[in-house]
């Protein structure tokens, strides 16, 4: 189903979403993520799906309900999808609705994506961060984004889009919400020019359990540093279409895993199927669970749950230091926690993998990065020899090399 909805929006109202993408396929991994964290991390466009296919499903939602807007989202990154520009043009004349784009706004540097996404009515893309530390440490990028090419590719579309450009910031306590990074975040605003902007906060269960929301007098600060920009802190309000579904407890699972929903609005679901008792007996059955966060229980497929639980920690942080010649100390960090690996990285080893294109300390820091995002930890020893650990395990040698090429920009830009 790659249509679905129409789904209650703060921003948008009554909004039929489509999802051009499979689950969890994403350029960030971002740290605040509602859907959990990224299970493949990915910045080249594809055809996942026949885009005749995606069509077809739209048009059957959008004959069987009434909304006020068609909102290209994703289960990840939907700018991902390299038929999105066909999608928005063709449902744009098929039905007079407006349409909308919610994308974290990564790959606007790159022009196929800006002409995809000129036909769109709205575009809400993302920028929680004005320096390339805290974009990395909340969005967690794929080797190949940059801050700087990021935060030009907004730029330059907003100069050539005449649609409506709503900027959106999550506020994380402690990370980007003190006056020394709001100040940046406004410069960078300022460059870019959009219509709006929305500072958002984490009010669903977050990727990383450390997240939290800022506090009160932050987001006001937020607010007032960010050329006034209006908060959505509040919980959506309305009802979830269902009509598409033949059970309440198909629609609790499906509507679940694209958008965290409140143990409330779940019963509110097995309600209209007349089928109380839905949600006690998908939680007996374990194929939701229920997670309380910010003083409310939200519930979520327990695929999500399994992804969660089987990545090996909320790291923010990767520190890499030389112990001796060929060894190296890798220290893992978060708010919360701390890691410490000891890691042999022969020359020859080295020389396989990075190819003359970075330092030791770099590779092992894209190799660990790779390591934390697959959720792969729990497989390593305190100490280890990488090449033996790859040998091993094959899939390890080659998901770090694909990091290692795609980051190859990266350091050449600093």
């Amino acid at each position: 189903m790659y249509a679905y909805g129409p789904v209650p929006s703060r921003r948008l109202g009554n909004s039929i979403g489509v999802s051009p993408i499979p689950a969890k396929i994403c350029s960030y991994s971002c740290i605040y993520c509602q859907l959990g964290r990224t299970s493949t991390l990915q910045a080249k466009r594809q055809r996942f799906f026949p885009k005749e296919d995606i069509f077809r499903d739209i048009e059957k939602v959008v004959a069987s309900s009434s909304a006020d807007v068609i909102t290209f989202a994703g289960d990840g990154e939907p700018t991902l999808y390299s038929d999105l520009g066909w999608l928005i043009r063709t449902t744009k004349e098929e039905f007079g609705l407006p349409v909308a784009v919610i994308t974290n706004g990564s790959l606007l540097f790159n022009e196929d994506v800006q002409a995809d996404l000129l036909a769109a009515d709205i575009i809400l893309p993302t920028l929680d961060a004005g320096n390339p530390d805290i974009f990395r440490r909340i969005n967690r990028p794929h080797g190949s984004i940059t801050f700087d090419n990021m935060t030009k590719g907004l730029s330059a579309f907003r100069k050539q889009y005449n649609g409506q450009l709503w900027l959106e910031v999550m506020l994380i306590k402690d990370v980007n919400d003190t006056d020394e990074q709001l100040i940046l975040l406004r410069d960078t605003v300022m460059e870019i020019q959009p219509d709006k902007v929305f500072v958002m906060t984490p009010i669903r269960p977050p990727a990383e359990k450390w997240v939290e929301c800022s506090d009160p007098d932050r987001i006001k600060a937020a607010e007032q540093m960010l050329l006034n920009a209006v908060t959505v802190a509040d919980v959506e309000i309305g009802d979830f279409c269902v009509l598409e579904f033949a059970s309440a407890a198909e629609a609790i699972l499906e509507i679940s895993a694209r958008h965290p929903l409140r143990l409330e609005q779940a019963r509110a679901i097995e309600r209209k199927f007349a089928k109380t008792g839905t949600v006690d007996r998908l939680l007996h059955d374990q194929k939701i669970t229920i997670n309380h966060y910010c003083q409310v229980d939200y519930i979520s497929p327990e695929r999500a749950k399994a992804f969660l639980e089987s990545a090996s920690g909320s790291f923010t942080d990767i520190v890499v230091d030389q112990i001796k010649c060929c060894t190296y100390r890798v220290k893992l960090r978060s708010k919360n926690q701390e890691r410490q690996h000891r890691v042999i990285l022969a020359d020859a080893y080295y020389d396989n993998l990075a190819r003359g294109l970075m330092s030791k300390e770099q590779v092992l820091e894209y190799c660990f990065q790779y390591f934390v995002n697959n959720g792969l930890l729990d497989r390593l020893e305190a100490k280890f020899v990488l090449r033996d650990i790859c040998r091993q395990y094959p899939e390890f040698e080659k998901g770090i090399k694909e990091m290692i090429a795609n980051g190859e920009s990266r350091y050449n830009a600093n």
